[in-house]
């Protein structure tokens, strides 16, 4: 019983360190008149790979 429930232990870690860092939830900024990108609170202004502007959690 030991042996297996080692086994299943073992398999577990090793597909825990294999799982995917899941990707943050980007929201979409507001602009004032003047163009003024701002985020809500707990986020903060950032740019993607694309070179889009997003608002990322802090």
């Amino acid at each position: 019983m030991k042996t297996s429930v080692a086994a299943l232990f073992a398999a577990a870690l090793v597909l825990g360190a294999c799982a995917k860092e899941p990707e943050p939830v980007y929201l979409q900024p507001t602009f004032d008149k003047a163009g003024n990108a701002s985020c809500a609170a707990g986020y903060m202004l950032a740019t993607t790979e694309n070179g889009a502007t997003v608002c990322a959690p802090i």
